[in-house]
């Protein structure tokens, strides 16, 4: 029986003759323990989370993905910038099956990354069940003085609940509300406690959750935001609690110069007009800090970030949130997913605005494959700083702009809600980036 991941698991992982990074990963069905509970899940390279995947930018990969499920399954590298033919969610991996994704690193894409299976229809079950892990960039930033010194931990959010030893069903009116469990997991574990070294502590958080917001604060201490999904922020910004929707990254350094124990915690949040928020905080982990008395100075700056367009440029399109009851499906501009139909067309090497709309009564949020996007306004306000993102929720009744860079590949990707019932359900969509020379 596997013992719960610590984080410092990693991936199989060897760099070849010729200077490539090789990595093998498996998907599995393990026997796991949960606390006092023990249930089969379905777990990569038999830990939950997966195994921590450390790659550099610029470099080149492989990776072999093999399939030991009892189901068709695959890969998604979330939120990478590679080509489309290097990520495709309709490569479904039979079992038994292996598959090679190969690809290079784009310089200054240093972030936090994750992986989870993208099989249409099967992804809400898996992922649920336990298929998740952390995928780490480095680059320049991470060797900027104050940020080498740092204690870090990548902390890996999921949720789950356990019925006859298996992960529990969902309910009907889960696939339309979400699937929320009750045993709140950090990197598979049960409120864990946490080591770090006085100083700057450095938090890479991951939402790896189905449908759970976790709305997170460390009481009276302040955090410092220093990047968001795949890419580092131009400085730290100062933030009191951090909302992370499903698929969101975040990465957060506290200062503590001297020894203290510190509580994350998950704050209420109600993301739908139906939903009663918890009364109180949950605790999710403790963090120990020891040592001597050490400097904590953060980092002036940390990466300059070019800006795409300005925050009352008109949008070149609109894509809208929507769900029907008769039958329970979920919709984007109107219809509901097809996998054969091409719902979006734009040209390579353009920059577009588009308006992201969300007339629900719960919130969604918007995900798309490759290609990284900055928001510019949230309901007409414009956006505080500039980052690159690749999902950013949308609350119930929100209209949110961003600007999108289609310059580096051509091929076809997808755009959906990332909470994973709704996705399977049919909110989402296929966008195709047609080459220059191609007229749409």
């Amino acid at each position: 029986m596997s013992s719960p991941s610590p984080i410092s698991a990693s991936a199989r992982q060897r760099r070849l003759e010729d200077g490539t990074h090789f990595i093998e990963l498996s998907a599995l069905p393990t026997r796991i323990r949960i606390g006092e509970t023990d249930l089969e899940a379905l777990t990569y390279d038999g830990t939950l989370p997966g195994p921590v995947i450390t790659l550099n930018e610029g470099e080149a990969v492989r990776l072999a993905f093999h399939n030991a499920l009892h189901a068709p399954t695959n890969l998604h590298l979330h939120g990478l910038q590679i080509p489309p033919q290097a990520d495709d969610p309709h490569r479904v991996v039979a079992p038994g099956q292996t598959v090679t994704h190969a690809f290079e690193l784009l310089p200054e894409s240093a972030g936090t990354y994750w992986y989870h299976p993208h099989a249409h229809g099967r992804v809400t079950r898996q992922q649920w069940s336990g298929l998740a892990g952390a995928l780490i960039v480095r680059g320049a930033p991470d060797r900027l003085p104050e940020l080498a010194a740092a204690s870090e931990h990548v902390l890996v959010l999921q949720d789950l609940s356990v019925e006859q030893g298996l992960p529990a069903p969902h309910a009907p009116m889960e696939w339309m509300s979400g699937k929320e469990g009750q045993h709140l997991l950090v990197n598979g574990q049960i409120h864990p406690v946490l080591e770090a070294a006085t100083g700057l502590v450095r938090l890479r958080l991951i939402n790896a959750s189905v449908a759970r917001y976790y709305h997170l604060a460390v009481p009276g201490h302040p955090l410092h935001l220093i990047g968001q999904d795949g890419s580092f922020l131009e400085a730290p910004q100062p933030v009191n609690t951090l909302l992370l929707s499903p698929g969101e990254r975040a990465d957060l350094l506290l200062q503590v110069p001297a020894a203290a124990r510190l509580e994350l915690h998950d704050l209420p949040y109600a993301r739908s007009a139906h939903a009663t928020p918890r009364a109180a905080a949950t605790p999710l982990a403790t963090l120990e800090v020891r040592g001597p008395q050490r400097p904590a100075h953060l980092p002036a700056r940390l990466r300059p970030l070019r800006r795409l367009a300005d925050a009352d440029a008109r949008p070149d399109r609109v894509v809208v949130f929507g769900a029907s009851m008769d039958p329970p499906r979920f919709l984007v501009n109107g219809q509901s997913y097809d996998r054969h139909r091409i719902d979006l067309e734009v040209r390579q090497g353009s920059t577009e605005v588009w308006e992201l709309r969300n007339p629900t009564r719960m919130d969604h949020p918007f995900h798309l494959h490759v290609f990284p996007f900055q928001v510019l306004t949230r309901n007409g306000v414009p956006e505080p700083f500039l980052a690159w993102r690749d999902v950013i929720n949308l609350r119930a009744g929100e209209t949110v702009r961003i600007a999108l860079d289609f310059s580096r590949f051509s091929g076809d990707v997808m755009l959906h809600c990332h909470i994973a019932e709704h996705e399977d359900r049919g909110m989402m969509a296929n966008v195709r980036v047609r080459p220059p020379e191609v007229t749409l």
